[in-house]
């Protein structure tokens, strides 16, 4: 039985990051990915935004599906 290792929580200026790493020719490369109560940032920001900030910062394709799913 297999399990994945739970991701490290590391922390700098910006707040709380776990690293995605990923190959690209060959190499291994990493990525920062900022988490909030350990949710991806964006995930969090999509699910707890209200339609009026999501009007504001320009995301019309994520408050489109929101009026799609409600009806």
């Amino acid at each position: 039985m297999k399990r994945k290792n739970k991701s490290k929580i590391h922390k700098d200026h910006k707040g709380e990051f776990i690293y995605e790493t990923y190959f690209i020719r060959g190499k291994i490369k990493r990525q920062k990915i900022y988490v909030v109560d350990g949710v991806p940032a964006e995930e969090f920001y999509r699910q707890n935004a209200d339609p009026i900030t999501l009007f504001q910062n320009g995301d019309y394709e994520l408050l489109y599906e929101r009026e799609i799913n409600d009806y």
